[in-house]
């Protein structure tokens, strides 16, 4: 693929905020799907399915201002990987946020990770190198990096603990562009 166009910056780019407003996370299941948006000049997914049908997302909030995607690339030896580092932070550890945070130890996840803007980020998803009949055996799945947690000392200081979710990928995060439906009331989403 060779360079076959500039970039423009507009107005909307210069408008543009950071911060993320919706983390979606599922784990890897038998039976999911993914198609590539053949729409010229895009970098997506137009669906992400389990079975042909829908796949269902879990929605995680967080403290506002502290979730973050950062993504790195290195080239070795001719190939380069990137790595994509979600992180977020759950205020007031309690049981019910160590029992949720327990069972991602040893997941292979994916996540939908929605910024202010109204993006899509797909994280832990890599057509490049993926295993061509089982989407499950792709090994570039988001993984749980690492946690931390604080009581802080004074009774002003924060009571959190921050989650650290790493996929190592083989092309930049594609952009979701299928339909999102998100319940926050039952912290579900699903896609389609």
């Amino acid at each position: 693929m060779a360079i076959d166009t500039g970039l423009a910056i507009q107005c909307a780019d210069l408008q543009s905020t950071g911060g993320i407003t919706q983390i979606c996370l599922r784990s890897f299941t038998a039976g999911d799907t993914a198609t590539i948006d053949a729409t010229a000049d895009t970098h997506g997914y137009s669906s992400i399915g389990n079975g042909g049908g829908t796949a269902s997302w879990f929605v995680y909030e967080f403290k506002n201002e502290t979730p973050t995607l950062n993504i790195t690339a290195t080239k070795e030896n001719g190939s380069t990987a990137f790595e994509c580092a979600l992180s977020f932070s759950l205020p007031r550890m309690n049981d019910p946020k160590f029992h949720e945070l327990q069972k991602m130890l040893n997941e292979c996840m994916m996540a939908i990770v929605t910024d202010t803007n109204g993006t899509n980020f797909v994280v832990g998803l890599s057509e490049k190198f993926r295993n061509e009949d089982v989407l499950l055996k792709n090994q570039t799945f988001l993984n749980l990096a690492g946690m931390e947690g604080t009581t802080g000392a004074a009774y002003s200081d924060e009571n959190m603990i921050t989650i650290n979710l790493v996929a190592r990928q083989f092309e930049l995060p594609r952009l979701y562009s299928g339909t999102l439906t998100v319940d926050t009331s039952a912290l579900t989403a699903t896609t389609t």
